[in-house]
């Protein structure tokens, strides 16, 4: 797991999994919210390895030392399956090993871990809202078997993780008091050359409307824009509780944003990518909005901190009856213990069924 979105899905997924008789073991690497989430779902981990803020070739080394780790971990394991999103190191260590890879991705635009790992994966799961075309580039027919599902992935811990109103109150805040706010993934490869909003000035916009901001921080900087009216949360958290309770949500990413939408909380991305699982979240009538400019951003906030909280509970409710990620994986593992292999599921509208 690299990230905490990751965390949060294949955390979820793991400890479903141990809950089913499975021998899991779950390895993360140690970046932001990626540990944290895991020791607030009670899932045993091991670290290998870190996330690196430097140059290309700080980074490539980084790899590197991840591979050798893993492998010495994965040798003690021996493992029949890797799951995992876009991930070099340990998609080197299953070709390498002989262990199948699961793989999924809501990423494809992510060309550098898609490059050096789907090309191994024996399945790649992906949401229906992703066009074939943009996955296919990446993997041989003949090695790779390509499952789709009528969701998105937040939807996998969604279902899974109830939002609790007690886990907002553990962290100091009061539902439906604060905003939250989540900075745009700066550093990442696929942002190179784009254009994006300063982080400082979506901060000011968001203090001075006047509710408490809580920041969730990507890097080491982010930790740095901490001021009155600024919570800067460090602390592991529930994300569903986080975003359900917020009075909205604002982000340069994605995945909270679809995930407050997802449970009726109002949600803007000013990501400078046109994704397709935002529009098909966003189509699906869900409050997610996408703004291309500080001045939509505070438009867009403003519009939101109007609207009194409402009744979340049936978008959550229709966000539950769709499919998800996880329900592939646990059927390609079961398949695969009754000497199977899985299959796509067709076309569809969410929530229909495979």
């Amino acid at each position: 797991m690299l990230t905490s979105k990751q965390g949060a899905l294949l955390g979820t997924l793991a400890r479903e999994l141990t809950e089913r008789g499975y021998e899991v073991l779950v390895t993360c690497r140690d970046y932001e919210y990626t540990c944290k989430v895991l020791e607030v779902l009670g899932v045993p981990y091991e670290v290998v390895g870190r996330y690196v803020e430097g140059d290309p070739y700080s980074k490539v080394r980084e790899d590197g030392l991840r591979v050798s780790a893993l492998a010495d971990l994965v040798r003690r394991f021996s493992p029949e399956y890797l799951v995992a999103y876009p991930n070099p190191p340990a998609a080197r260590v299953a070709f390498g090993a002989g262990i199948k890879y699961v793989a999924l991705t809501d990423s494809p635009h992510a060309l550098v871990p898609s490059r050096l790992s789907l090309p191994l994966a024996d399945f790649v799961i992906f949401s229906e809202c992703v066009p074939v075309a943009e996955i296919e580039p990446y993997v041989s027919r003949k090695f790779t078997r390509l499952l789709t599902y009528r969701g998105v992935d937040e939807v996998g811990w969604i279902k899974r993780l109830e939002p609790r109103e007690e886990d907002v109150r553990m962290l100091g805040l009061e539902p439906w008091g604060y905003v939250v706010f989540r900075p745009a993934e700066e550093m990442a490869t696929y942002y190179r050359g784009l254009s994006l909003v300063p982080t400082r000035d979506v901060l000011r916009v968001l203090v001075e409307l006047g509710y408490e901001v809580v920041l969730l921080p990507r890097y080491s900087g982010h930790r740095e824009l901490r001021e009155r009216g600024v919570v800067v949360l460090e602390r592991g958290f529930v994300g569903p509780s986080l975003t359900y309770y917020a009075r909205f949500v604002v982000t340069g990413g994605a995945s909270i944003a679809r995930e407050a939408a997802l449970l009726g909380t109002p949600a803007v991305t000013y990501t400078p990518l046109d994704l397709h699982v935002n529009s098909c979240v966003e189509r699906w009538g869900y409050p997610l909005k996408r703004a291309g400019s500080l001045r939509e951003v505070e438009r867009l906030a403003r519009e939101f901190a109007e609207v009194p909280p409402q009744d979340r509970r049936p978008y959550l409710e229709r966000a539950k009856s769709m499919e998800d990620p996880l329900t592939v994986v646990e059927r390609i593992l079961g398949r695969s213990n009754a000497g199977e292999r899985g299959s796509g599921s067709s076309p569809g509208t969410p929530g229909a069924g495979s």
